[in-house]
């Protein structure tokens, strides 16, 4: 039998969204590990993050940027209120919005967090330069907006 040709033209380090699939789950798996230390995991994270740069924020818009259902972020809210990360405004009253705030021990666990985070991303843990780093976030915010506006 003779060399047989490749059955697509690209090897699979050559497709971008590939190398993202894999570079997500090695840096995932990271996250993970550092987010157990917090008793959080990734996803509440990403929760307390958000309600912190947005104070007050309703669930649908929180759902929206964490990406993830509404459904799963009330479980998620709901997870962390049991935690007295975050509160609540209930004042609203049916079919307002429910805003949701940290709560001091939430603003406190979130700056813990985010130390470690940093250290993550430090440029040099990820095999990187800080320019290079700087480029690559970049260009991730850009192929993250752009799925958005394709959804």
């Amino acid at each position: 039998m003779g060399a047989r040709e490749p059955e697509t033209p690209l090897s699979a380090d050559d497709a971008v969204g590939w190398t993202v699939v894999r570079t997500a789950h090695v840096l995932s798996r990271r996250f993970e590990e550092v987010m157990r230390a917090f008793a959080l995991t990734p996803a509440q994270f990403g929760v307390l993050a958000t309600i912190a740069e947005d104070p007050g924020i309703g669930s649908g818009q929180l759902a929206r940027k964490v990406l993830v259902t509404p459904q799963s972020v009330g479980e998620l809210v709901a997870s962390l209120e049991v935690t007295g990360h975050v509160v609540r405004d209930r004042a609203g009253g049916r079919g307002r919005r429910a805003g949701i705030e940290l709560t001091p021990q939430g603003r406190t666990v979130l700056t813990e967090a985010f130390t470690a985070v940093a250290a993550l991303n430090e440029p040099a843990v990820l095999g990187l330069e800080p320019h290079e780093a700087a480029t690559l976030n970049a260009l991730l915010h850009r192929v993250l907006q752009a799925s958005r506006l394709n959804d």
